[in-house]
């Protein structure tokens, strides 16, 4: 893309008149630079318009960060697959979705547990979604428990949302 785009530029300057040796070393610049870094080609401000890269664009993507991405990544949550067992302790910002087994203490800002998870143990979290098995003692402000989910246990929450068929042993209380 990048070596297309450098002949495109070959193929302007060549009938603009410009001189042979301006242009090459622009060329071999940007040849230098895309082999260092695919990501983003160096050219010079004033050829950008020729080769189809706004200023404001070509900053944009060279601007961003890994902070940048981590953080447009915290979105996502963190899955915990079939399968897959964990023991121990969980603290994190963002979300976990467990599909697996988790025992231990986890304190997140939202806790999905999916319809073959398991979650046993303290949990301290925003938001806890339970669609599959949840045993032990939790705090969230926000609790919704679906109609395939087990919870047995002591929760503590701001907010309810019970689907018909859940299973619900233990106590839920309600704190303002």
């Amino acid at each position: 893309m990048f070596n297309k785009s450098s002949k495109n530029l070959s193929n302007q300057s060549a009938s603009q008149n410009e001189p042979q040796g301006e242009h090459s070393r622009l060329l071999k610049t940007q040849t230098a630079h895309q082999s260092l870094d695919n990501s983003s080609t160096q050219v010079n401000p004033n050829e950008q318009s020729q080769i189809g890269i706004a200023p404001s664009q070509h900053n944009q993507s060279r601007n961003t960060t890994m902070m940048d991405i981590i953080s447009s990544n915290s979105n996502k949550p963190s899955i915990l697959s079939e399968g897959f067992s964990f023991r121990g302790e969980i603290s994190a910002k963002g979300a976990i979705h467990v599909e697996g087994s988790l025992n231990g203490q986890v304190q997140v800002d939202e806790l999905t547990i999916g319809s073959r998870g398991q979650v046993e143990g303290v949990v301290t979290c925003s938001s806890l979604h339970i669609k599959g098995k949840f045993s032990g003692t939790a705090t969230c402000s926000e609790l919704i428990v679906t109609s395939s989910a087990s919870v047995d246990g002591h929760v503590v929450y701001q907010t309810l949302s019970v689907q018909k068929g859940a299973s619900i042993k233990g106590e839920l209380l309600l704190v303002k």
